[in-house]
């Protein structure tokens, strides 16, 4: 299959992908200290919460570690877009972002279990949303990758 030409908008976001994902290694891997001290900038607000730190620190590790996997996984699926974007790999990817995304608000409604927020909800059920978009995207490429093999055994 011919090569097609990267938009303008798939550089854009492939930059912004690149960028978000070595960010968020830095701020992954720093997130205790980063905690620690803005546990101790607002530590009177936070001092009658017994475990508040541990937790919200594991939390916060768990969902970047997962956000991180997304981000791979979408910057995998960038880079077939220029040659064939409708193969299983693609399927693939969007299975695991979707699953990925039900993890994520999981573990954002057991927070709002222990510590809720109205912006940990918001998340969740954004996340939720997030998982059957890509999961019903992952049938589409599905179905594109059956049309294709098809197609090209036809020929």
């Amino acid at each position: 299959m011919d090569e097609m030409k990267e938009s303008f908008a798939s550089k854009i976001l492939r930059m912004i992908l690149y960028i978000v994902f070595i960010a968020g290694i830095g701020l992954t891997v720093t997130m205790p200290f980063m905690i620690d001290i803005y546990m101790r900038v607002l530590y009177d607000a936070y001092e009658i919460l017994d475990g508040y730190k541990l937790f919200i620190t594991v939390f916060l590790m768990l969902v970047g570690v997962l956000g991180l996997f997304i981000i791979f996984e979408l910057i995998v699926m960038l880079r077939t877009m220029l040659k064939n974007p409708f193969v299983k790999r693609n399927v693939k990817s969007l299975n695991m972002i979707g699953i990925t995304a039900f993890i994520i608000a999981a573990l954002f409604f057991v927070k709002c279990f222990l510590y809720i927020t109205f912006l940990t909800l918001i998340f969740g059920i954004c996340l939720v949303v997030l998982g059957l978009f890509a999961f019903t995207l992952a049938n589409l490429f599905n179905k594109a990758v059956e049309y294709k093999e098809e197609n090209d055994l036809t020929i």
